[in-house]
């Protein structure tokens, strides 16, 4: 019976550390998308190419996306893994 908990919690654990490792990604990917958010010219010109919008328009859509990206992250991923974490430790320490 203790053999099956254990193996249910080291399933839990690997969850909990892919959770971690894609916030970490997630993180990443926010800190890579930064440049794009500060070369505001650059990168106008580029998508005004494609899709013709007015510049507050775009500035407001360039930082909405980067909200919705950390919330994402922040919500779907890092949350999640620091309340297994916190539970599993928790159920540690009370067996």
């Amino acid at each position: 019976m203790t053999d099956n908990r254990n193996e249910k919690i080291d399933h839990l654990w690997l969850l909990t550390k892919a959770l971690y490792r894609g916030s970490f990604l997630g993180f990443l990917l926010t800190l890579l998308f930064l440049p794009f958010l500060f070369m505001t010219d650059q990168t106008y010109a580029w998508h005004n190419a494609i899709l013709p919008l007015e510049r507050t328009t775009y500035n407001a859509m360039m930082f909405g996306s980067l909200a919705f990206l950390k919330t994402l992250v922040i919500v779907f991923l890092l949350l999640p893994a620091m309340g297994l974490h916190w539970t599993i430790v928790k159920q540690r320490r009370a067996h």
